[in-house]
């Protein structure tokens, strides 16, 4: 039965969640000009090889922690401490993919390329650091250079102010085009949404473990000031396909809570000492040396008993077996100008949208209609955020029925940026005819990115 989504709601949320990861980026390399200005993630400068303090036993409270906060102020540019390191690992999960890449990847006379895909949003995608030499993922990258293989290459897929929603549809686009041995998963957007975000997120594992690389899969959870994260979307479904999920959230936060450090820094600079993060969402430059950590410690502690892991024959995913939430992406894809699968009926509108990662849809100045014929199940909009005061509400039109009015105006916000939203669910995948319509007014600009295909 078809579902007609109600969106203030939902657009108010993905405002503020997407809002808080993306801004300009500081950083002038490739991977945080794929941010762009919707984009607002750190990056990350190296901690010194000096020992980090030591964590005391825990005060006279058992809190639940798998290893207790330090008893004493924590000095950031020294990266994770130990029972930081031990708290950050949510769920260890089945480490038999990732130990069968590694042993592939140490095998001396293995001379295979081991391909690392960070799949994310403006973090992984690295703004906001002072040096893109800081970004978590330039760190781990030289980590595995210098202790696992020279035979690789990494794919940072982090695009900024993106949900996993956007990513379960990209991934054919942005991930598999790789031909991925290993992914990394992080979507600090998710948080706020937990039941929706559960739904995407099972999608994205299912289709991840399915490839037919058989990629290791490794789930990252960040942090918000305040403790926001979107663990409890994000865990269960690791947990039920045996996906580790490693925390950068359990690691930090109960130490922010003990005030060893803040986690927000007092001038706001993305090479400050007194914190991990410039803005409260991104990491800075100690915070992604942090993130760096977490995972070249699993990674690493793998690799030490890999050889104690039976990796003869790993086993594929089952595609057909049962989901979490129900699969509802499992044929997810993204549908734009360049993707030849639509039927499009310009109107007033022209093949042209404006943001770097979105190229490929269309645009309006001066209001009016455009029509798309297309088949699909459930359908989602990406759409231009901006804060000129020009741009519009859109009407989406579905087989003569309005289900949605989607709002681009962000006045007053910290940036434009390219966003999605859900608009329509149902049971079957049919032909539908959408129309999308800028409603009259003073503002009569409006961009449709590109459509969210299941």
């Amino acid at each position: 039965m078809k579902k007609i989504f109600a969106l203030a709601l939902a657009l108010v949320m993905t405002a503020a969640l997407l809002a808080s990861c993306g801004s300009e980026d500081s950083s002038a390399t490739s991977s945080a000009k794929a941010a762009d200005s919707s984009s607002k993630a750190a990056e990350t400068p190296a901690a010194d090889d000096s020992e980090a303090p030591a964590d005391s036993t825990a005060p006279e409270v058992d809190d639940g922690l798998k290893a207790p906060v330090s008893d004493a102020p924590i000095d950031v540019t020294q990266g994770c401490t130990e029972n930081m390191l031990i708290r950050s690992v949510h769920f260890e999960g089945d480490t038999t993919r990732l130990a069968a890449k590694l042993k592939e990847a140490k095998d001396p006379d293995s001379k295979k390329l081991t391909n690392i895909v960070f799949l994310g949003d403006s973090i992984t995608a690295g703004s906001t650091v002072s040096n893109s030499k800081y970004q978590y993922v330039k760190q781990f990258e030289n980590w595995w250079k210098d202790n696992v293989s020279v035979l690789y290459k990494v794919t940072n897929a982090g695009i900024g102010a993106t949900d996993s929603y956007y990513g379960a549809h990209r991934l054919e686009r942005d991930v598999f085009s790789a031909n991925p041995d290993i992914i990394f998963v992080e979507f600090i957007n998710d948080a706020g949404n937990t039941d929706f975000y559960k739904e995407t997120m099972d999608s994205l594992i299912r289709k991840c473990l399915a490839y037919e690389t058989k990629p290791a899969v490794v789930l990252l959870e960040m942090s918000l000031d305040g403790g926001g994260n979107a663990q409890d979307s994000h865990a269960p479904v690791g947990e039920k396909y045996g996906v580790p999920v490693l925390s950068y959230h359990d690691a930090i936060y109960p130490e922010v809570q003990a005030g060893n450090f803040v986690f927000t820094t007092a001038n706001k600079k993305p090479a400050d000492t007194d914190g991990i993060s410039s803005d409260g969402t991104h990491p800075n430059d100690w915070g992604h040396t942090m993130v760096s950590q977490i995972l070249t410690n699993f990674v690493q502690s793998v690799m030490d008993k890999m050889d104690s892991i039976d990796t003869s024959n790993v086993p594929e995913f089952d595609p057909e077996s049962e989901s979490l939430t129900g699969d509802l992406y499992k044929n997810g894809k993204v549908s734009d100008s360049s993707t030849g699968d639509l039927k499009v009926t310009l109107g007033d509108f022209t093949e042209t949208s404006t943001p770097w990662n979105f190229q490929n849809g269309w645009s309006t100045g001066k209001g009016g209609s455009i029509t798309f014929e297309m088949e699909f199940r459930n359908l989602g909009m990406c759409y231009y955020k901006t804060t000129d005061g020009k741009t519009g509400i859109a009407k989406v039109n579905i087989d003569g029925e309005d289900v949605a009015e989607v709002d681009g105006d962000f006045t007053g916000g910290w940036g434009n940026y390219g966003t999605n939203v859900e608009v329509y669910r149902s049971d079957e995948s049919k032909m539908h005819t959408v129309t999308v319509t800028v409603e009259p007014g003073d503002r009569q600009q409006f961009e449709v990115l590109a459509w969210l295909v299941s």
